[in-house]
């Protein structure tokens, strides 16, 4: 369940006030993904890929990652992108193509950060729940992702 209401707002407002600062943009999205993370109990790890040709490379996340490439197609990150839409899943047990990052992963929400019309980046999100993640949830990191695009897109382009 997503923080409700004016916690939301305020969490948002948080986010544009870093993004609108002069610190490093590894900095501000590391910041960003610790809001969003600490804010959200259900939410056990959380962090942003960012888009470097037909692949996704590991930015800043809330833990450490077993994968720090997912080519475009691959998991449900690589689908996100392969396919141009975010993801949704209940349970990730489902999933054919479905990347483990931890054994206790049961669901995970993958929303596209875009600037300037194309695909620079995504918010990933796992759960140890099943069915954790809803609509307020997705609109919450669409929002979010929005606010960040420019950050993303410019540490994608410096991404190795």
């Amino acid at each position: 369940m997503a923080v409700a209401g004016s916690e939301d707002r305020e969490l948002k407002e948080r986010i544009s006030h870093l993004v609108s600062s002069s610190a490093p943009d590894r900095e501000v999205l590391e910041e960003v993904v610790r809001l969003l993370h600490e804010s959200h109990p259900r939410w056990h790890w959380t962090g942003i890929y960012l888009l470097k040709g037909d692949e996704l490379v590991l930015g800043p996340c809330s833990a450490p990652a077993s994968h720090e490439r997912i080519a475009v197609g691959e998991g449900v990150c690589g689908t996100a992108v392969a396919e141009g839409e975010n993801q949704l899943v209940g349970d990730v047990r489902e999933v054919e193509n479905y990347l483990a990052c931890s054994l206790s992963t049961r669901s995970e929400i993958v929303v596209l950060i875009r600037h300037a019309g194309r695909i620079v980046g995504q918010f990933d999100v796992d759960s140890d729940e099943v069915g954790a993640f809803g609509e307020e949830d997705e609109t919450l990191l669409e929002d979010a992702a929005r606010i960040v695009a420019p950050r993303v897109a410019a540490l994608a382009a410096s991404a190795g």
